[in-house]
C-alpha cells in the first residue's frame, strides 16, 4: 500500500501515514477517490423453505441479488471462481442483533478466547469456518450481466458467494481441494456447475449446494476471466 511521510511538530521527526487503497474508475463521468468498498457486488444465495427469499422464489432455487433467478436448482448455474477466502465468524444465536466477531486465522480465534471445536459436554464451537468466493456467474440479462465474452457471446456478472456451515463444508471445501490438486495454476481455470441437493437433519429437510468441476476452461477464456477480477 502506498504511503506518504508527514512531519510532526518536532523538527526532524516523521510520521508514516497510510493512504487509502484507491482504485481507478474508468469513466469520465465520475470523480473522486474510490476504493473497493464503493463497488456494489451482487450476491448469490440459495432459497430455503423459510425466510424472505421463499416468498419470492421456489425453494431450492439460486438467485442473484434476491431478484434475478439463476436456476431452479435442477439446472446448473455456470460459474468461474476467481478468488476464495476462508475465515471464521463468531457463532452467535440466529436472529440476534449482536454483530459476530470475525477472525482471519485460527490464531485470531484463540486470541479472542474462541474455539472451532465441539466441547466434550456437547457445547458448540464459538467460531465457525466461512467461505467468501468471488465468481463470474453466467446469465442473459444484459443489465445484470455486463461482461460479455465475445468469442462465445456468453454474459457474466461479478458476484460474491458467502458460504457458512453446510455450504462451506460441501462447496467451500470442494474449491479448496481443487485449488490444492486440480487447479494449481489458478481457480479461474475451473469450469464449475452449481446445483441444489437435499439434506436431512432429524425430521427437517433442507437444501444444500452441489458444486461440480466439469473440466477446465481454455486458455483464452481463462485469461479473459482473470482480467475481470
Amino acid at each position: 500500500m502506498p504511503k506518504t511521510l508527514k512531519k510532526d511538530n518536532k523538527e526532524g521527526s516523521e510520521i508514516v501515514v497510510a493512504e487509502p487503497n484507491t482504485i481507478t474508475i474508468a469513466n469520465d463521468d465520475v470523480s473522486g477517490d474510490f476504493d473497493r468498498s464503493d463497488i456494489l457486488i451482487p450476491s448469490i444465495r440459495q432459497v430455503q423453505k423459510t425466510g424472505e427469499l421463499s416468498e419470492l422464489h421456489t425453494p431450492g432455487s439460486w438467485v442473484l441479488n434476491q431478484d434475478e433467478l439463476l436456476s431452479d436448482g435442477a439446472s446448473p448455474v455456470k460459474m468461474i471462481v476467481l478468488k476464495f477466502r476462508k475465515y471464521f465468524s463468531e457463532n452467535i444465536e440466529w436472529g440476534s442483533e449482536e454483530q459476530p466477531r470475525i477472525a482471519e486465522t485460527l490464531q485470531d480465534v484463540t486470541k479472542m478466547g474462541g474455539t472451532t471445536q465441539w466441547g466434550t459436554d456437547g457445547e458448540p464451537p464459538s467460531f465457525v469456518a466461512m467461505g467468501d468466493a468471488t465468481v463470474l456467474v453466467e446469465g442473459t440479462n444484459e443489465a445484470l450481466f455486463p461482461f460479455e465474452y465475445e468469442p462465445t457471446g456468453k454474459r457474466y456478472a461479478m458476484a460474491r458467494w458467502i458460504m457458512r456451515n453446510t455450504a462451506f463444508k460441501r462447496a467451500g471445501r470442494k474449491i479448496i481441494t481443487e485449488a490444492q490438486f486440480g487447479l494449481k495454476d489458478g481457480l479461474e481455470h475451473g469450469d464449475w456447475s452449481l446445483y441444489s441437493g437435499k439434506a436431512k437433519a432429524g425430521n427437517n429437510t433442507y437444501f444444500v449446494p452441489v458444486l461440480t468441476l466439469d473440466g477446465k476452461n481454455d486458455e483464452a477464456l481463462t485469461k479473459w476471466a482473470n482480467s475481470q477480477g
